[in-house]
């Protein structure tokens, strides 16, 4: 998957993390991010749910943070950590 400039520049400014700790972060969230069919909790289903269809994008949510990338899965377009009235910390899929 492809990281896109603006994706690269928000990991940067939204995550105190170095350039590889960036990436293992990335294909984590890759690998192990809930998408909305798997979250349990209604209101965060909804608005991930939401998310991904106002940008007609996927969204996978780990580590606290919202992932948004292409349908295809080819390129990642932005992330940003989840809106705290959503922080449970039982989905957020930390590993």
């Amino acid at each position: 998957m492809k990281l896109s400039k603006h994706s690269k520049m928000r990991m940067r400014q939204r995550t105190n993390l170095n350039h590889q700790e960036r990436k293992g972060l990335f294909r984590k969230a890759l690998d192990y991010g809930k998408s909305p069919d798997n979250i349990n909790d209604e209101k965060l289903k909804k608005y991930l749910e939401k998310t991904a269809d106002k940008n007609n994008t996927k969204v996978k949510l780990y580590n606290n943070y919202v992932f948004i990338y292409s349908k295809n899965a080819k390129q990642l377009f932005t992330m940003y950590r989840l809106p705290k009235k959503y922080l449970k910390g039982d989905e957020t899929n930390e590993q």
